[in-house]
């Protein structure tokens, strides 16, 4: 499942430190790692955007790991996709705030368009700008987070590959919202209503989440659920801090589920909102009947 991995660069230092996780993927997956910069029809930096992704790849090979290099033209999102398509390429990974380096191209808005087209798994890596390496680029804790549907369940056998090749602990996390009903005179028994209901969503959740649970753990990960009630990004963002969480995993585009929170906007403010990375799964969505 992560036989080829994609690393998009801009010459920035800031988008490098994507590396270290790509580094960690290939060594556990024995991925072949493919560096791509783009640059424009007739760049004079072409040449030493060639220079540099080529030596980026020879880095890798040092290391004893496959590694190529690609310096392609054309628009830089749209580039990137064709080019994994082509390519056979399994995931994606990109740092979410590159600053504009060797090339003219910013990597951070390039990395948003990456996500919104991208059927291709995506690894965002939030950069720093102290240069640090990652501490954490081992991945031991994956949240998975899950709002009930069949569609943000795409992401699951993605987790499962990453888990088990890394000996990592998944979490499952379901997040359902207070219910709030109208202040209408029609609902005399308001608060009670809405606590009935409320007690009915977490028994359906939490049935919900044993099954995912077992069905995980039947195929040797290791994995926890959790039931939360509260606002999804928050929620979400303040388990993965406390729990200190590696990677975050989830769709990037949904229906509403049992909870009615959709996936776009929530994954959309988790890209904006954490600093661990993310790794996101946009299925093509269902054909519609004629």
């Amino acid at each position: 499942m992560y036989e080829k991995i994609l690393v998009p660069l801009d010459g920035s230092e800031l988008a490098e430190q994507a590396i270290p996780y790509v580094e960690w993927l290939a060594r556990k997956f024995n991925s072949e790692v493919i560096f791509i910069t783009v640059c424009f029809a007739g760049d004079p930096l072409e040449r030493a955007l060639k220079e540099y992704i080529e030596r980026r790849a020879e880095k890798i090979q040092s290391l004893g790991m496959k590694a190529r290099s690609a310096c392609i033209e054309g628009e830089p999102a749209t580039s990137i996709i064709d080019f994994a398509c082509k390519n056979d390429v399994s995931l994606i990974v990109i740092s979410t705030h590159g600053r504009t380096g060797v090339s003219h191209w910013p990597l951070g808005s390039i990395a948003n368009k990456v996500v919104q087209r991208s059927h291709i798994p995506v690894f965002l890596v939030r950069s720093s700008h102290l240069g640090k390496a990652p501490a954490d680029k081992e991945l031991r804790k994956i949240l998975l987070t899950l709002d009930g549907s069949h569609f943000s369940e795409a992401i699951i056998p993605y987790v499962e590959k990453l888990a088990k090749g890394m000996d990592s602990e998944a979490a499952l996390l379901r997040v359902i919202e207070p219910a709030k009903l109208p202040q209408l005179a029609a609902y005399r028994d308001r608060k009670k209503y809405e606590k009935d209901f409320m007690a009915k969503l977490e028994r359906e959740a939490e049935r919900y989440l044993d099954k995912k649970k077992t069905a995980l753990a039947s195929k040797g990960v290791k994995v926890n659920s959790v039931l939360l009630e509260g606002k999804p990004v928050e929620t979400i963002l303040q388990y993965a801090e406390d729990n200190s969480v590696n990677l975050i995993a989830l769709t990037t585009h949904g229906f509403s589920g049992i909870t009615k929170w959709a996936y776009g906007s929530v994954a959309s403010r988790i890209i904006e909102g954490s600093p661990k990375p993310v790794l996101l799964v946009r299925p093509p969505l269902p054909a519609l009947n004629t």
